[in-house]
């Protein structure tokens, strides 16, 4: 169920912005890790493939992993239960970059595109 909702988060997390096609901000994670930081002060951590998997690491220390993939103009996840999360991907964002967002229960929600992994 934490993976669930860590996958959830991160989408919401990353809802607005342009059209996938019209971005860079998925290239852009190759390599590099996505930060989810909730109001609490607890991180997740998303690393992107370009085979279209994803690993992770949710709150808690537990392990994440799927697939992603692109539906239109939105990134989906889909974890091991099949259960899709899908969400549009703020266009043009760049390593270092940080912004916020709001997450499902309406709490503010920090991500940054880091360095590395």
């Amino acid at each position: 169920m934490k993976k669930i909702a860590a996958l959830v988060a991160l989408g919401a997390a990353l809802f607005g912005g342009a059209a996938f096609a019209q971005n860079s901000t998925m290239q852009n994670t190759f390599g590099n890790t996505i930060v989810v930081t909730y109001a609490s002060g607890a991180e997740a951590r998303y690393f992107f493939n370009e085979d279209g998997t994803f690993t992770g690491v949710a709150p808690g220390g537990s392990q994440m992993a799927g697939r992603w993939t692109v539906d239109g103009e939105n990134l989906c996840l889909i974890p091991p239960s099949g259960q899709q999360a899908c969400t549009t991907v703020p266009g043009g964002k760049n390593v270092g970059d940080t912004w916020q967002q709001t997450g499902t229960d309406g709490s503010d929600i920090t991500v940054t595109l880091q360095a590395g992994r």
